[in-house]
């Protein structure tokens, strides 16, 4: 059985002046009495949040700040992260974004859950932190559909045209709110998963390849192709104090903007790269995979040019996908 201990190493990747955010983080997960160590990975922090993590330092002692130099991207920041909490020999790995405030009873929830299942023969699994703000993931587990956040096969960049039109012309079923707390899922971000230390020795690090998004379900994704399994824990809440630029919201335009959300050329992308070549799992029939391309490269120049003052994000989409080709 794996659970004998209960010690806990959170790990964080932060960057930039966000001590606002992972100075709540870090002082909440200080006074959980299962946190043993709180790695927090510094991708260059810069502004205020200098003396602001100094201060953390003397005051939080669980806090063991992991210095980049650099800003070196999520899947690096992580992979550093996590080998750094092997190196402390905890038992567990507890992943969370530098804005990711877990609720009090967050942790107690998940280990509690972990004894459910490592009752189970299979050891190969981790637990996943319900994040209000993704409603996408409760929902696979309500309608038990664990690759629904994976989208439809063939789709590119999560856009698939007969689907879509399928969708508007089809009404969706109401959905059970009935559910066991739990439920599988098959990726999962990196805010949120939960899992022993020794999953490591099957799953490995993640792929600094990726550098930034997408990393995280190419690293979840992991443990669903092992075999293994992924658990969303719906009472082990995390709140996310800043909504990530690329959530979709309901009832959402054909074609998804995500371009619009973000002035950052990094962001545009990595994101459009690294989406491609993760989709790559599913595609099962490359024409209409391709058909399905080539109408989102020409929808998203139809959107950007009825939205002028975003047009120049177009560059920086084409190369995303040239650079996943």
């Amino acid at each position: 059985m794996l659970l004998m201990n209960k010690d806990v190493c959170a790990v964080i990747v932060t960057y930039g002046d966000r001590a606002d955010y992972f100075t709540k983080v870090i002082k909440r997960l200080n006074s959980f009495v299962y946190i043993r160590h709180i790695v927090l990975v510094n991708n260059d922090v810069s502004g205020a949040s200098i003396s602001k993590l100094d201060k953390l330092k003397i005051n939080c002692d669980k806090l063991i700040v992991f210095e980049e130099g650099f800003n070196s991207g999520s899947a690096k920041g992580f992979k550093d992260g996590i080998s750094e909490a092997l190196r402390l020999k905890t038992d567990f790995i507890w992943l969370l974004d530098d804005d990711n405030l877990p609720e009090i009873d967050a942790l107690d929830n998940l280990l509690n859950y972990w004894m459910h299942f490592s009752d189970s023969s299979n050891k190969n699994f981790a637990l996943l932190s319900y994040r209000p703000d993704r409603k996408l993931f409760k929902k696979a587990i309500q309608i038990g559909n664990p690759n629904l956040m994976l989208g439809v096969k063939n789709s590119f960049l999560g856009f698939h045209l007969f689907d879509k039109i399928k969708n508007r012309i089809c009404k969706e079923k109401p959905i059970s709110n009935s559910n066991n707390g739990f439920g599988q899922v098959s990726v999962a971000p990196y805010g949120g998963l939960f899992f022993h230390s020794s999953l490591v020795d099957i799953i490995g690090l993640p792929d600094t390849n990726y550098f930034l998004y997408g990393d995280d379900y190419d690293y979840s994704y992991r443990i669903t192709k092992s075999g293994g399994s992924i658990f969303l824990i719906t009472n082990s809440q995390i709140v996310d104090l800043e909504q990530s630029f690329h959530l979709k919201k309901e009832n959402e335009k054909l074609l998804s903007n995500r371009l619009i959300k973000t002035n950052s050329k990094d962001r545009i992308f990595y994101s459009i790269r690294n989406g491609i070549t993760f989709e790559q799992n599913f595609v099962t029939n490359k024409l209409i995979y391709v058909i399905n391309g080539l109408f989102h490269i020409i929808l998203t120049l139809f959107v950007l040019v009825l939205n002028p003052k975003h047009l120049w994000k177009y560059k920086y989409y084409i190369k995303g996908i040239k650079d996943s080709i």
